[in-house]
């Protein structure tokens, strides 16, 4: 493969030597244009050469006169000085500024050798038109040089990938994590197939008893033959129903005083080994239970990992081969601004929404903003772009890789107001405000149960679950069983914690509102408030309990979403506290997100009496549109 390259460097070489002799055979009235246009353009793209040199003095030398050989070898040290220079300075040039230095540089050059002699003026108009020929020339020379450069690199990097050693690479590991996810699939129906067993009834427990109890005590008595030898003996009828009081949990004193069974001197000591059987049988169902329960739950998280693995293993379609003249715009624009790409590709995901991919480094050495790249990718491609969060600001020689995705229509800004409970320390609610790669914004809001720490941190573990979750790219989904999943297993016993997560696609204005025993929400719109809202269990009450399905709507420009807790609709002290805060939140006319959200917390606060009796938080979020 390098000595392939290696091949093809030398050819190109060969190729730029012929151009450049093949320049000087043009000639227009007595000027060659041809030579300092195509001279500049090579310095621009790094492409001098002892073989470039011989192909131009070559051509001068069999094809100008001696006066013009000297004339043009001049231009092409000031045009590389000038050149260099700016480059030292602004540490890019552009082909525009390439071909003004080389421009000037010829129509100083001509004037100042005709301020020797008489000045015509036809020959003056000649000399800057010269000048301006080779402007243009220059331009002209570097686009087409750059792009035929940046298509053949293009194509040569296109059937790399189909056909080198990358594509065989990415069929291996695609092939062993299709194996893995099969292997953590199969694993997760294994544990699912293990059904949880069913609970005993009432009579299956008295039977159960009824032979334990028989079995050890009876068995072990010198007067159980005399007893269970009597035809007219009712003994079994006796014991089931002092089992069956045990088993309906009666107190062990009323239990001996009825004296379920007259004729036995062991009754009490029978009534209390049944008891202490049956507390060991409960606990071990309850014990079973659990782990039924940890089983189904292990399942849930195996099920979602394997979802999770079948979503990454559907690659992005690749847009290489049929957007080549893009992939040399974005090589040409990002040379102008003075920085170097390889492994250029371009994707477009399940949505039809474009990200590209990069190696970008500084053409000349020195720092060159990340945001330039943006702005060259946004030229070629012609549409506006977002770079990747956490991306480097600058960049160097060094090489670093950039992902850039197709910017969103929408920008979601949100406000909060919260009040924490009379004599809390802090406050049972938590939220967070967060951005996906994908062009997703996302809120959630928890409100655990009670108030104060306890609360706090069991509703704080929901939202930090969810965020952790959907910013490793689970779906959403998948997010929320593994989230409940995690607080069944650690959650203590009547410790649950609401869930109130809205995904806005910030592409198209789509609202997926997921409510795990949430308060209502409302979509105030230009001229209607909407109540939202729908009844599920709140997160870890059931494990069985899957997540409900969104409500789905859309938002336009200057929508707003409010979203509360229960502390905030529950003393409203009206019939219907859902019809009240529409009107409130009717009553609010402002267009900031913040003083909305505070003035909505404010007058609800009005029906309390200044008073907070629960945790109050209200988060407010409008969606506007991107000016372009």
């Amino acid at each position: 493969m390098n000595a392939k390259r290696n091949w093809l460097e030398v050819i190109g070489r060969v190729v730029y030597c012929v151009l450049g002799a093949m320049c000087s055979l043009v000639c227009v009235l007595g000027y060659y244009p041809l030579v300092p246009a195509f001279y500049a353009s090579c310095c621009l793209q790094k492409k001098r050469s002892p073989l470039l040199y011989i192909g131009l003095f070559v051509g001068m030398a069999l094809c100008m006169p001696v006066g013009a050989t000297i004339k043009y070898l001049f231009i092409f040290l000031v045009v590389g000085i000038g050149i260099r220079f700016y480059l030292w300075a602004n540490r890019r040039c552009s082909c525009w500024m390439a071909g003004v230095i080389a421009g000037l540089s010829v129509a100083v050059m001509n004037c100042s050798g005709m301020a020797l002699t008489t000045m015509d003026r036809n020959e003056l108009i000649l000399s800057v038109s010269e000048g301006a020929e080779v402007f243009g020339l220059t331009v002209l020379f570097y686009y087409v040089l750059q792009m035929t450069t940046e298509l053949a690199r293009n194509l040569a990097q296109i059937r790399r990938d189909e056909e080198g050693e990358s594509a065989q690479q990415r069929i291996y590991e695609n092939g062993r994590v299709s194996a893995f996810v099969e292997a953590v699939d199969e694993l997760a129906v294994a544990f699912a197939a293990m059904g949880p067993k069913p609970r005993m009834s009432g009579h299956e427990s008295v039977s159960a008893l009824e032979r334990e109890i028989t079995g050890k005590l009876c068995a072990a008595c010198d007067g159980s033959a005399l007893c269970w030898a009597q035809p007219s003996s009712n003994l079994s009828d006796q014991i089931r129903r002092m089992l069956q009081a045990v088993v309906n949990h009666s107190p062990k004193e009323e239990i001996i005083e009825k004296r379920y069974m007259q004729e036995c001197p062991r009754y009490s000591g029978m009534v209390e080994e049944a008891i202490w059987a049956f507390s060991r049988m409960e606990l071990n169902e309850a014990w079973y239970q659990r782990l039924q329960n940890n089983r189904r739950m292990i399942a849930d998280q195996l099920d979602a990992m394997s979802d999770l693995l079948q979503d990454w293993t559907k690659k992005r379609k690749c847009l290489d081969a049929s957007n080549r003249m893009v992939l040399a715009r974005i090589g040409f624009e990002a040379g102008e601004r003075g920085l170097i790409t390889d492994h250029v590709h371009i994707y477009e995901d399940e949505n039809r929404h474009m990200m590209i991919v990069a190696e970008v480094a500084s053409k000349w050495g020195g720092g060159i903003p990340s945001r330039n790249y943006v702005r060259a990718l946004e030229k070629a491609c012609g549409m506006r772009l977002r770079l990747e969060r956490g991306s480097r600001s600058i960049l160097t020689k060094e090489a670093v890789p950039l992902t850039v995705y197709e910017d969103t229509r929408y920008y979601a800004i949100s406000g909060v107001a919260s009040e924490k409970q009379d004599g809390a320390v802090v406050s049972g609610d938590s939220f967070a405000l967060y951005t996906l790669e994908s062009g997703q914004y996302n809120i959630c809001l928890s409100d655990g149960m009670g108030s104060g720490s306890v609360a706090s941190k069991e509703s704080g573990l929901v939202v930090d679950l969810m965020e952790k979750f959907m910013e490793a790219g689970f779906p959403k989904d998948t997010a929320i069983r593994m989230m409940n999943s995690a607080m069944v297993m650690q959650g203590e016993d009547n410790s649950f914690s609401t869930m109130d997560l809205a995904a806005i696609d910030l592409y198209s204005g789509k609202l997926d509102l997921t409510k795990i025993g949430a308060a209502a929400s409302f979509l105030r719109r230009r001229d209607e408030t909407e109540c939202i809202s729908c009844a599920s269990l709140p997160a870890g009450a059931d494990p069985s309990e899957s997540a409900p399905a969104p409500l789905e709507t859309y938002m336009k420009n200057g929508d707003f979403l409010v979203m509360v807790t229960d502390g905030v609709l529950e003393y409203l002290h009206v019939k219907n506290p859902e019809e009240k805060l529409e009107d409130i939140i009717n009553e609010v006319r402002t267009e900031n997100a913040g003083a909305m959200a505070e003035a909505i917390l404010q007058r609800v606060m009005l029906f309390t009496g200044g008073h907070v009796p629960d945790d109050m938080t209200v988060i407010v979020t409008g969606l506007w549109e991107q000016e372009r």
